[in-house]
């Protein structure tokens, strides 16, 4: 079982792809990929699943897509995806996300609900850091630092993992794994493009920061939806 995360960018800066496989060992990590890399080299791994971090298409509500607003009402907060601005330059790094689902559709047709098994999904990986951490990035700290120590409690070593977007392709990849056995959920709407979370329920309450001196600030703490994660490996982790 093998779950590929792909992070997008624009062309001039490369793209990144890492492979996990079922006992969370980073099978595959590359960068600077060209945009027609990453899909001939997903086919060649033949995931289970891929995760690609990137819109899948332009918003048909409005300024933002209903998968974005339901996130903000979670308290995370993430690019806008409105209707198709036109060749503006901030937004060539969605439309390399979009070729990169037309790309792989023909092996992977874009998840749009229920069972992940053989498709591609748009992720987050800002949003599953969260989830998986419980709360919001506490001030100070940086983004990345927070990323690594979730992959290295959901037991992935990061030490291959030279960048940021390389980490952030490794979460893509860590929320298809614990897709494949059932412990996510989604949000957003099918016919505009929904967004992979990592976790089976989504918080009753927006997520908020740590306050200072909360254990989360030290990196001491076992946050409860990891070790929710960690319990349940029988599923969410590799084959019973």
């Amino acid at each position: 079982m093998v779950s590929v995360g792909i992070d997008i960018a624009e062309p001039r800066k490369g793209l990144d792809l890492v492979a996990l496989d079922g006992e969370r060992n980073v099978l595959a990590s590359r960068g600077g990929m060209a945009v027609d890399e990453p899909a001939s080299a997903t086919l060649a791994l033949q995931p289970a699943v891929v995760c690609i971090d990137s819109p899948s298409g332009w918003s048909a509500s409005g300024r933002s897509r209903m998968a974005e607003r339901e996130l903000s009402r979670l308290g995370i907060q993430s690019y806008r995806t409105g209707p198709d601005p036109g060749d503006h330059p901030f937004y060539r790094w969605m439309r390399v996300g979009f070729e990169m689902f037309k790309r792989l559709a023909p092996a992977y047709p874009l998840y749009r609900g229920g069972d992940v098994t053989g498709r591609a999904a748009e992720v987050f990986p800002h949003a599953t850091a969260c989830l998986l951490a419980g709360h919001l990035r506490p001030p100070g700290t940086p983004k990345h630092t927070v990323r690594r120590q979730i992959l290295r409690s959901a037991g992935i070593a990061d030490t291959g993992l030279t960048t940021p977007d390389q980490v952030d392709a490794a979460l893509g990849a860590l929320t298809g794994l614990i897709a494949l056995w059932g412990g996510h959920s989604v949000v957003g709407d099918p016919d505009e493009g929904v967004i992979l979370l990592p976790v089976s329920s989504l918080p009753p309450e927006p997520l908020r920061a740590p306050k200072p001196g909360h254990p989360s600030q030290t990196g001491s703490s076992t946050n409860t939806e990891m070790s929710r994660c960690d319990a349940r490996r029988s599923y969410c982790a590799k084959p019973g």
